[in-house]
């Protein structure tokens, strides 16, 4: 168990949130067209084959839900390691908020 919280720090040490995008800048960034009105929109789902808009995002800190696949997550760095099977790691990476800490 140790091991594991040690392991925990040393992420908090290279992973760096603030240089993660905005919810909405990364939503649309990836293609998602976004509809409605209010801090929850919605858009097609990439999870599965979806022909009505059944996935829920929130643009304020980019939490998901889709009501017909059920998958879900609590941010945009939840949606990128699921929808592009990254790790973690690969994901701050991917989205620059991973080092170059100073």
């Amino acid at each position: 168990m140790i091991s594991n919280f040690n392991n925990c720090s040393k992420f908090k040490q290279q992973f760096t949130p603030e240089k993660l995008p905005s919810a909405a800048e990364y939503y649309s960034t990836i293609g998602l067209k976004l509809s409605g009105s209010g801090k929850w929109k919605s858009a097609l789902c990439p999870f599965h084959e979806d022909t009505k808009p059944s996935l829920r995002i929130n643009i304020d800190f980019g939490g998901f839900k889709c009501m017909a696949c059920n998958e879900q997550g609590g941010d945009i760095l939840s949606f990128h390691m699921k929808r592009y099977g990254m790790s973690f790691k690969d994901a701050c990476k991917s989205l620059g908020a991973w080092g170059n800490h100073g």
